[in-house]
């Protein structure tokens, strides 16, 4: 049994963060004949439930970058994996003294869920954060400082700034904590760059093989466009990068489809079954 994994942005997402109806009417029908197919998104299930809305997803899905494995039948997560305290102390006191705000993405006991920012200091988060808000998200909590996510769970850590100004941090976690970091150029705002960190085991590549498993499948199969991606392309027994793919992804692809805007997902997958 094959298993089709799409990444959401920049790949099954066109440029206005939407799945075409094209692409929802071709993937349903797929899906409705027996394809087992899903997505592996760096987005939450807060800001991916609408967008996820027009496909008939039957299949667990991976969110934040692998942090979660959620089951859209039973509403519920199979997986959960949170970013441990004392590696969050760490990473936060990093970005103090290096004079950088992240955002911080938690839950509490009751499984409320926040997005904790203390304000806007760069165009890369004004374009996030007004994204949020254009969707309503509720999630969103502006504060004076950090104290409140002592009563929290930590999902992840997130930064979003110049390159120049972020390679020092990467580095520095990577050297020194035993965690996941995600490392992109933000795809909406060009020029900024996302520093994303987890848990270890929260990254695309670890969901990818929990599903394997868990789903009992012979072969994965996905597609592609940024950095983050890279894990689960080299997991994956076959990796398509859509035409618009960074060179990076496309050099570990099995081969390039249509872009995203020219639903190029949906497009090859017809072509297959």
């Amino acid at each position: 049994m094959d298993l089709y994994i799409s990444d959401l942005d920049g790949t099954l997402l066109n440029s206005k963060q939407v799945v075409s109806e094209i692409s929802a009417e071709i993937i349903n029908k797929l899906i409705d004949d027996g394809l087992n197919f899903t997505i592996a998104t760096a987005r939450s299930y807060d800001a991916s439930k609408g967008i996820l809305q027009p496909l008939k997803l039957k299949l667990p899905v991976i969110l934040n970058n692998g942090a979660f494995v959620y089951d859209p039948i039973s509403h519920k997560n199979i997986v959960a994996n949170y970013l441990k305290n004392e590696d969050a102390e760490f990473i936060l006191r990093s970005y103090h003294e290096n004079n950088i705000s992240p955002l911080i993405s938690a839950i509490d006991s009751k499984g409320n869920k926040k997005i904790f920012y203390k304000d806007v200091f760069n165009e890369g988060q004004e374009i996030y954060l007004n994204s949020r808000k254009e969707n309503r998200d509720k999630r969103l909590t502006k504060v004076e400082d950090f104290s409140l996510i002592e009563n929290y769970r930590i999902i992840n850590i997130f930064a979003i700034e110049r390159r120049d100004v972020l390679d020092t941090e990467y580095k520095i976690f990577t050297d020194k904590l035993n965690i996941s970091c995600q490392y992109t150029e933000e795809i909406y705002s060009r020029g900024y760059f996302w520093l994303e960190t987890t848990n270890l085991k929260a990254n695309k590549s670890s969901a990818a093989k929990f599903l394997k498993n868990y789903l009992n499948v012979d072969r994965l199969i996905c597609f592609g466009d940024n950095l983050n991606d890279k894990s689960l392309f080299e997991l994956s027994d076959t990796a398509y990068a859509v035409e618009n793919a960074y060179k990076e992804i496309k050099n570990l692809a099995t081969g390039i489809i249509d872009s995203n805007n020219n639903n190029g997902v949906a497009k090859f997958l017809n072509q297959i079954q």
